[in-house]
């Protein structure tokens, strides 16, 4: 953990996405991207390890995140981030973290959201050039 950190536990962290994939699995909209995972065990501890990361925790699994082409590979798009995912993804963080805490971490959320949605507007832009 870097010293200017504030301090979220792995096992906080692994209730959040304990909690909020238990969400997604049942959700009307999100259900459908995520059923392309097979192993949720697996998932939910390379996310944990994904967050424990983005929050400031050294990492303890050699995992390389391809996050961009990963979500472009399960249809990824910025409505279905900013209509779905991220609301549902903010109410498990608030739920379950501190305020102080979730405010924190729902920055980071928020930045990569916004990555993201840059990388889809880059897709789009080249797919388009490609078809002219």
């Amino acid at each position: 953990m870097r010293p200017d950190s504030p301090h979220i536990s792995k096992e906080k962290i692994s209730e959040v996405v304990d909690a909020f994939y238990e969400r997604v699995r049942v959700h009307p909209v999100l259900s459908e991207p995520f059923s392309v995972v097979r192993d949720w065990p697996h998932h939910k501890e390379i996310i944990t390890h994904f967050w424990w990361v983005q929050l400031g925790g050294a990492r303890y699994m050699d995992y390389q995140y391809h996050v961009a082409p990963k979500h472009r590979e399960v249809g990824f798009t910025p409505e279905l981030l900013n209509g779905h995912w991220l609301p549902l993804f903010r109410t498990t963080v608030r739920e379950t973290v501190d305020p102080e805490l979730a405010d924190i971490w729902l920055e980071q959320t928020e930045r990569i959201g916004r990555s993201l949605h840059m990388m889809h507007d880059f897709w789009k832009e080249k797919e388009k050039e490609s078809s002219q």
